[in-house]
């Protein structure tokens, strides 16, 4: 034979020698790698859920957490163990299956997931499957922390969403949406022919979403949700007094501020639900029906949402009149019972004349008919100048809240001119309704907290925040500041009104510890007579010129209750109950 014929076989051989050492590595080695695998295996990616982000008060208390929950899902076919797992579960019967699997149990009991694990192991066509449940074992206002649900086909399909992930449907929980979430983990799964899973392995962890503390202090969100409910007693008392209708739940809101930082220590709302109504499955369907048919609306946030500010509102029109010249610290007109203008007679609340008022004494006594003849000297001109100094001092705006607010409402003549089509034109007459904040103005009651943050910090206005720290980082928030030059009399017009004034019978130098100040508020709607809405806004603690002082931590509240009649009798006693909390002072007394 010649060289190339020796070096053919050579090369034949060697080729043989390759492919027989793979089929023994194939073969021996890998064998139970592969032997399986042969049989019709195949591998599919499949995504880990996370756990969602913690929800904390500032003090650490767990407001929002997660559980892990397990379901009993069935493929159809035959199952081995069938009529011990229907004794097992209470079912009568496995039902027909189309192109989905069916949850035959969800959330199974605890005492029953090691039977059912040890009847579901090795069936293909059965078996349990973990998933993440969102619960509140210290769940505050529903509305306000709001609920999960499962993701739209559209957010599956748009924004990489899980069928089985929770999502932020309302509140801080789907405010709060992107930094909660977590990131999905990856794992690799070899299923055989039958379904089973043979191999799993993990390419990548699923990673929790942060914790997020919250500005909340829980203790104080307690007190402002208990003062809302019991508020009821105060509210029928007036229904009686007018001889109208009872009510059977209290509707209305408090905010509490840190004014220092804008800090939401408390934002209760009423009437409200428990989030842990959507947190479970199965839903409870009937109980959920009748939340969202409820007249009381209990998924409303009343904290963020607009309603007449009535006198409270006086507080803008005052510093509007000081800053613009209308007024000066010493002009001073009649608190007469009533004027005559355009034709109709425009009352003050109070039904007899109550001598010469300066700005100050008009803020403390509320003095409607004061306000009327400033309006009556500038119909025309005041509303628009009102609408500014209204925006400036944060009414008619987001006040910053992270949450979706109402902008609410400070009208403009040009502003009617394009809303109210039916009769565009702006009245005088209008004017005076304007600036005792009736008309067609509306606020909310996280934005009257912020107005009168900025009056009691003379100008200084933190925007308002529910988020403290989103996992390790402190979240930084703006601070700005008002122009003004009569912040002084402002403050004093409210110090008087505790000290001489329309809330002296509760919060009085000798019914209340500690010095306050602040202004009450009723406001017409049209629920009509015996039905007005009630406010009180209040801050301290005060010296006598109504600006703050040390000694105890300052703290701004405004309490609304919807149609609740009249601030200093429903609004007034609630917001003592939340101070009186705050500073630890003596549990309140009925007025």
């Amino acid at each position: 034979m010649n060289v190339r014929v020796w070096l053919m076989l050579g090369l034949i051989y060697a080729v043989f020698v390759v492919f027989g050492v793979r089929l023994w590595q194939l073969q021996v080695v890998q064998y139970q790698q592969f032997a399986t695998r042969s049989q019709g295996n195949y591998l599919r990616t499949e995504s880990t859920l996370a756990p969602r982000g913690r929800i904390l008060d500032r003090n650490g208390v767990v407001l929002a957490s997660n559980r892990l929950a397990v379901d009993l899902v069935y493929r159809g076919g035959d199952v081995l163990f069938k009529e011990r797992i229907l004794a097992v579960t209470g079912l009568r019967a496995f039902p027909e299956v189309g192109r989905e699997p069916v949850k035959l149990m969800e959330n199974v009991p605890e005492q029953l997931v090691p039977t059912l694990g040890e009847l579901t192991a090795g069936e293909p066509n059965l078996r349990l499957v973990e998933r993440v449940e969102r619960v509140y074992p210290n769940p505050i206002s529903g509305p306000v922390i709001g609920y999960t649900g499962l993701p739209s086909q559209e957010q599956v399909v748009g924004q990489d969403y899980e069928p089985e992930e929770l999502i932020g449907a309302s509140g801080l929980e789907a405010a709060l949406e992107n930094q909660l979430r977590g990131r999905k983990g990856l794992q690799l799964v070899e299923v055989n022919a039958r379904g089973q899973r043979i191999r799993i392995d993990e390419q990548r962890p699923p990673v929790a979403g942060p914790d997020v503390r919250l500005t909340i202090d829980l203790k104080l969100q307690r007190a402002a949700e208990q003062a809302l409910k019991e508020g009821l007693a105060d509210v029928n008392r007036l229904r009686v007094k007018n001889r109208q209708p009872l009510e059977t739940v209290a509707r209305g809101a408090i905010v509490a501020l840190d004014p220092r930082t804008g800090e939401v220590l408390a934002m209760a709302t009423n009437p409200g639900f428990d989030p842990n109504l959507f947190g479970r499955r199965p839903r409870p369907s009937e109980q959920l029906a009748a939340l969202f048919r409820d007249k009381n609306r209990p998924t409303l946030n009343r904290a963020i949402s607009a309603f007449p500010p009535g006198s409270t509102y006086k507080l803008s029109s005052s510093s509007m009149f000081l800053e613009q010249g209308y007024v000066t610290t010493g002009t001073a007109y009649r608190c007469s019972s009533a004027i005559p203008f355009g034709g109709r007679l425009f009352r003050n609340w109070f039904r007899g004349d109550m001598g010469m008022f300066t700005v100050e004494e008009a803020i403390a006594q509320s003095c409607n008919t004061w306000y009327y003849q400033v309006a009556k000297t500038d119909p025309f001109g005041i509303p628009d100048k009102l609408h500014s100094r209204s925006l400036q001092l944060g009414l008619g705006r987001a006040t910053g809240l992270e949450i979706s607010e109402s902008e609410g409402l400070i009208p403009t003549i040009a502003w009617k001119r394009q809303a109210v089509r039916r009769d565009p034109k702006w009245y005088a007459g209008e004017t005076l309704s304007l600036v005792i904040g009736q008309g067609y103005n509306l606020t909310t009651p996280a934005q009257i907290a912020r107005m009168l943050t900025t009056i009691a910090n003379g100008g200084r206005q933190p925007s308002l925040h529910l988020v403290r720290q989103i996992g390790v980082l402190e979240v930084n928030h703006s601070i700005t500041q008002v122009s003004g030059r009569h912040w002084a009399e402002l403050q004093q017009g409210m110090r008087r009104t505790v000290n001489w004034g329309t809330s002296r019978h509760v919060l009085g130098p000798d019914k209340f510890p500690v010095p306050t100040a602040g202004k009450t508020g009723t406001a017409q709607n049209e629920g009509g007579f015996g039905r007005e809405h009630s406010w009180y806004m209040g801050y301290g603690p005060v010296n006598d010129a109504g600006q703050f002082v040390g000694g105890r931590p300052p703290l701004v509240v405004v309490a609304f209750f919807e149609n609740g009649t009249e601030g200093s009798g429903v609004a007034l006693p609630a917001t003592r109950k939340v101070m009186a909390a705050y500073w630890g002072v003596e549990p309140p007394q009925s007025p």
